[in-house]
């Protein structure tokens, strides 16, 4: 039988049609499992704000906050004053100070709580949300840029979620050894490089990494066109990201910069257009830490508050805790940078392996090389500089995987081949569920500072009725971090950075509840800082038997239960 033409021709023409229906099909649910992977994991990083709020004794009061009590406090102060005033004072201590600008985010949310009149409480978790859906869309997009096939994207997806190192070993020392903490916390509690913990708690940080992976990807693209409209919007990234995180412009300039560097070895022709850019948007995001130079280095108070950020101790681990830290992601990294040093004629494969790389390959590259260097700069933020860093070393680890491990294991052991992603993910997991329980269990004790007792949250409310900006509030750092939040008094001891001469202040008010220390030096002290009220509440009354109640210095203004408020006569 002779098949007409014309029947051929329909089914040639009918293929590329039934092609691209499949195409869209299976891009349909794509979007649709990436979305429903998207609202689970938003909504388990809810669950401890969520169930603690539902279980809170009636007798205490839960103060909204999962992590970071102290720095969330002094986001809540600048949010309180932002309703009403572009440039706020620093109120964790007790010195008057100038109002500045120190962060955008709360600049909005400020603004948007006088507009709305919504709780700070409700707009803090909202933008947390938010800003989470926004994260974990961009990295889908950025791992669709840096990855083959559907498999890879999500396998890279859930490892960079998902993940968060080996840290787990130590709570399993922790009980074994029956300690109060685990021996190395910075291989467990850090939060920057932990995707699910920075959606649980530390929406900063979410917006922070969603910026840094916008901004490659915009960069990425303008390479790629050689577009100038995506240089502006990717300055214009840039500069949203530096007004809320200054020290996040290393990042962002020396990654591609290094990155160019790579392009230029591989083309042996400088990239013009690439360096342009880059100085163009570095340009355009440079004035705010131009700013905040200024700020720092030419008020004395700034420049002791700087100084003061050793005082939380908190440094990039060494790298041999690095590796505990990242998990097996990392250590992957590292199987991969020695499997292609170690294969035989590695100079030849190294040119050639250069050559055929892609920007987007380079990119990475220059990510996790530059990336490393930048976590042990010798400054005190150098930590930050973990910010967005899983994204490279989970792309990194799971690229290696399904293009060399698989392959390489693919007839000899099948099953295995394909087994190693899901056992990646497995072997990533375990912190990050460990933390997400810690979380809740720890919350759930509803104890200070999480959750207050009604009392003391009462005194605090009268704080906020009583006082105005220049009353200074005298009291311990567990209530004292609070009364920035719900009034607008400055306060004496209040954040281990914000507060001027911190470890002084601290042994002052312990000082002022001696019943060893006399009245007339108790009113030498409330003389030196401008103090106005004392705040008294179970935290004060451990640090002495002092009771301002006999003195003649003060007079009582506020009673709650255990908690009371005396004004400086």
């Amino acid at each position: 039988m002779i098949r007409h033409p014309s029947h051929a021709v329909q089914v040639q023409a009918g293929a590329p049609e039934r092609d691209d229906k499949a195409r869209r099909w299976r891009t349909f649910g794509e979007l649709w499992i990436v979305g429903g992977l998207i609202a689970a994991v938003l909504l388990a990083t809810t669950l401890p704000t969520v169930i603690t709020y539902l279980t809170t004794p009636r007798e205490r009061s839960f103060q909204g906050f999962v992590y970071g009590v102290s720095d969330t406090a002094q986001y809540f102060s600048w949010l309180r004053d932002h309703r009403t005033d572009w440039l706020v004072p620093n109120r964790m201590t007790s010195e008057p100070n100038n109002p500045a600008l120190f962060n955008l985010l709360w600049l909005v949310v400020g603004r948007v709580q006088a507009a709305t009149g919504w709780s700070a409480i409700a707009l803090f978790h909202g933008v947390r949300v938010l800003a989470g859906a926004a994260l974990l869309l961009v990295l889908y997009l950025f791992c669709a840029r840096f990855t083959r096939e559907w498999a890879e994207r999500l396998s890279a997806f859930l490892v960079i979620v998902l993940g968060a190192g080996l840290g787990w070993v130590w709570v399993i020392v922790k009980y074994a050894q029956g300690l109060a903490d685990v021996p190395f916390p910075f291989d467990l509690y850090v939060a920057e490089p932990n995707t699910l913990f920075i959606l649980t708690a530390f929406p900063h940080f979410t917006i922070a990494t969603t910026l840094i992976l916008a901004i490659f990807l915009c960069y990425l693209a303008a390479l790629r066109r050689r577009s100038v409209p995506l240089v502006v919007a990717t300055a214009a990234l840039g500069l949203l990201l530096t007004l809320q995180h200054a020290y996040d412009l290393l990042i962002i300039t020396l990654v591609p910069a290094g990155a160019l560097a790579l392009m230029l070895l591989r083309d042996r022709r400088i990239p013009w257009f690439g360096a342009l850019a880059l100085l163009a948007i570095g340009l355009v995001a440079l004035p705010p830490p131009l700013y905040f130079t200024w700020l720092t280095s030419g008020d004395p108070l700034w420049r002791e508050v700087l100084d003061q950020f050793s005082n939380a101790g908190v440094f990039t681990p060494l790298p041999d805790h690095l590796l505990i830290l990242m998990g097996v992601p990392l250590i992957l990294v590292l199987v991969a940078l020695l499997d292609a040093v170690l294969r035989p004629r590695r100079r030849g494969r190294l040119r050639r392996a250069l050559a055929g790389a892609s920007d987007a390959d380079l990119f990475l590259l220059s990510w996790l090389g530059v990336g490393f260097l930048l976590l042990y700069i010798p400054t005190d933020f150098q930590i930050h500089m973990l910010t967005a860093w899983q994204v490279p070393v989970g792309l990194a680890a799971v690229r290696w995987l399904y293009r060399r491990a698989m392959p390489a294991l693919a007839g000899a052991r099948p099953r295995l081949a394909r087994a190693l992603p899901a056992l990646l993910l497995v072997a990533a997991i375990p912190a990050s569920i460990y933390l997400l329980s810690w979380r809740m269990l720890d919350l759930g004790r509803h104890k200070a500072p999480y959750s207050l007792g009604r009392d003391e949250e009462a005194a605090l409310h009268w704080l906020g009725q009583a006082t105005t900006r220049d009353d200074v509030v005298l009291s311990d750092l567990m209530l004292g971090q609070f009364v920035p939040v719900y009034a607008d008094a400055r306060t004496f001891l209040g954040h281990w950075a914000q507060t001027a001469h911190f470890y002084d202040k601290q042994q002052a008010v312990a000082a002022f509840y001696s019943t060893r220390t006399t009245d007339a030096e108790r009113k030498a002290l409330l003389g030196r800082y401008g103090v106005t009220y004392i705040l008294q509440g179970a935290e004060e009354r451990a640090l002495g038997q002092y009771d301002p109640a006999a003195s003649p210095l003060f007079e009582l203004t506020f009673r709650a239960g255990t908690t009371a408020i005396y004004k400086v006569r």
